[in-house]
């Protein structure tokens, strides 16, 4: 059998937006999606927030200046709420997850010798991040890569939490409710979070093809458009 060829991050992100773009797809329009697609749309959804994460651990190893990493993420942050608003209500989008695991890492890499000072901060991101995407599971997701960023399998490891205290409950649901619904939420948990799992395995630490610009914007753009095609569906 031969291996898997080794995955840039250009790649890393390409699979991120796909999974993203079908999870969303799923959220939207999923009352009118047939069965099968609903469960597929929501099983490559899985690809997408660890392989951001991921990402995030890797930026901010390699940025030259996390404040300007943190003003990028911020400014997206930003103008991605209005039409992710639109969509999901008065919760924070996943960029403001992301811009609170970057403050975290900050915190955890420079303020560990002010134990006070660093346990006050991370509770304090855990509880503003309550109220974003993917909740207090997201900046700990990211802890979780940071600390197993150096250790062989420290992906694996890292994605097991996530996966067993995520994982088992949809097992759960999918067994006593087999519906469409619960049966993508159990492949956004396996399937999902598998692929994503042996693509950051096979990352070689290249970037690829740099289109970073193309990767922010494309955030909000999609969330604006899923948005004008739910209205013009009249959904």
């Amino acid at each position: 059998m031969k291996p898997m060829p080794s995955v840039t991050a250009f790649a890393l992100k390409v699979a991120a937006i796909v999974g993203m773009t079908c999870n969303h797809i799923a959220n939207v329009f999923g009352s009118e999606l047939p069965g099968g697609a609903m469960v597929a749309s929501y099983s490559l959804g899985g690809l997408t927030f660890p392989i951001m994460a991921y990402l995030l651990c890797e930026g901010y190893r390699h940025t030259s200046s996390v404040r300007r990493y943190a003003e990028r993420l911020a400014v997206f942050a930003v103008v991605s709420q209005i039409p992710y608003s639109l969509l999901f209500g008065a919760t924070g989008n996943v960029l403001i997850t992301l811009l609170i695991g970057l403050g975290m890492l900050w915190l955890v890499d420079h303020q560990r010798q002010n134990l006070a000072l660093c346990a006050l901060g991370l509770l304090g991101g855990l509880a503003v991040s309550s109220f974003c995407d993917w909740g207090i599971i997201g900046p700990l997701m990211i802890l979780l890569f940071w600390h197993f960023r150096d250790r062989p399998r420290g992906v694996a490891l890292a994605m097991l939490v996530p996966f067993l205290g995520l994982g088992l409950p949809a097992l759960s649901w999918a067994i006593s409710d087999p519906v469409p619904l619960s049966l993508g939420v159990l492949g956004y948990y396996t399937v999902g979070f598998g692929l994503a799992t042996t693509l950051m395995l096979n990352y070689n630490g290249q970037r690829g093809r740099p289109l970073k610009w193309f990767f922010y914007g494309y955030y909000p753009g999609h969330l604006l458009a899923l948005w004008a095609l739910a209205q013009a569906l009249a959904l």
